[in-house]
């Protein structure tokens, strides 16, 4: 896949654009509204996976019982 040239032109209207971005999403940070970022954003496996201690815990709690 080949990407067109741009203009000038285009190229400032990104810059414009993107400044526009990044002061929305810092006034954002200021003021403590979380900003949605454009794409899907995966959950980090950390957060999801639960620690080994406590999968023993439970077949642990299942034994005694």
């Amino acid at each position: 896949m080949v990407r067109k040239k741009l203009t000038d032109e285009e190229i400032e209207k990104q810059k414009k654009q993107q400044k526009i971005r990044i002061s929305a999403s810092r006034a954002a940070r200021r003021s403590g509204n979380i900003n949605k970022k454009e794409g899907k954003v995966n959950k980090s496996k950390a957060k999801v996976k639960t620690p080994r201690s406590q999968k023993k815990m439970a077949t642990v709690k299942k034994s005694r019982y």
